[in-house]
């Protein structure tokens, strides 16, 4: 049986050397949550999806407020960043659409599915392409600044 991971908001860590590192070890908790709410049973969907809200919360507030306007600004990805926002709305809705449901709903489980294969794409967009860009394109004083003012941002949900 699979554990369901529920974390409050003192137990989403930043864990990382590093804006990028941070995120990135977000995106692993996140992907186990996305299979766990497609692979689990119903009885622990409902207790999942919440625990993915709860750790999506912060971490797209992180990007949307800190990250993706650095990848504007400085890897100069003005498109790139904005297709990033509009990801992060749409995962909003289907999120919410989730929550909307029954979890025993036959529908559920393939909005779901639809819901983690739209996340994990972003991801992979976010892993292989913008985080790369932002960190050739950032000289060690941004990295430093980016990384500081991501800790003290997350720090307040804590």
């Amino acid at each position: 049986m699979t554990q369901t991971y529920t974390p409050t908001s003192s137990q989403i860590p930043t864990v990382g050397n590093d804006a990028i590192e941070i995120l990135i070890n977000d995106h692993q908790r996140i992907k186990a949550l996305l299979k766990e709410l497609t692979d689990g049973g119903e009885g622990q969907r409902s207790s999942t999806l919440e625990a993915l809200k709860e750790i999506l919360t912060v971490h797209n507030s992180t990007e949307e407020n800190l990250v993706y306007p650095a990848i504007q600004e400085i890897a100069g990805r003005k498109m790139h960043a904005q297709g990033l926002y509009h990801e992060t709305a749409d995962a909003n809705v289907a999120l919410w659409q989730l929550s909307m449901m029954w979890p025993q709903d036959e529908t559920f489980k393939a909005t779901a599915t639809k819901t983690r294969d739209a996340i994990e794409k972003h991801i992979s967009s976010e892993e292989e392409s913008e985080f790369p860009k932002l960190r050739e394109s950032a000289d060690a004083a941004q990295h430093q600044k980016l990384t500081a003012e991501v800790k003290k941002f997350r720090n307040r949900f804590h």
